[in-house]
């Protein structure tokens, strides 16, 4: 079950919500194995972000964890995935989208624990 985790300086309105989850659904997609049906999303918007000290209009970082690991073209493809839906519902420049990928050997989840190394 992929996690993805959102700060969001603009404050959305529903439908923009409802976008970005089924755009960051989509491309999730884009790693082997993943899909919009365990994909959880943790949205914080309207929140107050600086960067180099000036505060931000239209920033938005992504904090993405997922279960196994993927290659570089893998992981790269799906940050430009994520970059164009920012682009696409939240208008943000590419100057100011950001994006985390932590990988994990292991998962908990639906009341069971996976391990690679098991």
């Amino acid at each position: 079950m992929p996690y993805i985790r959102l700060s969001i300086t603009k404050k959305l309105t529903e439908e923009q919500q409802s976008e970005l989850v089924n755009g960051l659904g989509e491309a999730i997609a884009v790693i082997p194995g993943k899909d919009h049906t365990g994909l959880m999303v943790d949205m914080e918007d309207g929140k107050t972000m600086f960067m180099a000290g000036v505060k931000q209009e239209n920033l938005v970082f992504a904090d993405v964890r997922y279960y196994s690991n993927f290659t570089h073209q893998i992981k790269k493809d799906f940050t430009i995935a994520v970059f164009d839906v920012f682009t696409r519902v939240l208008g943000t420049e590419k100057e100011k989208m950001f994006l985390t990928i932590n990988e994990y050997n292991n998962w908990g989840g639906f009341g069971g624990f996976i391990d690679e190394y098991y």
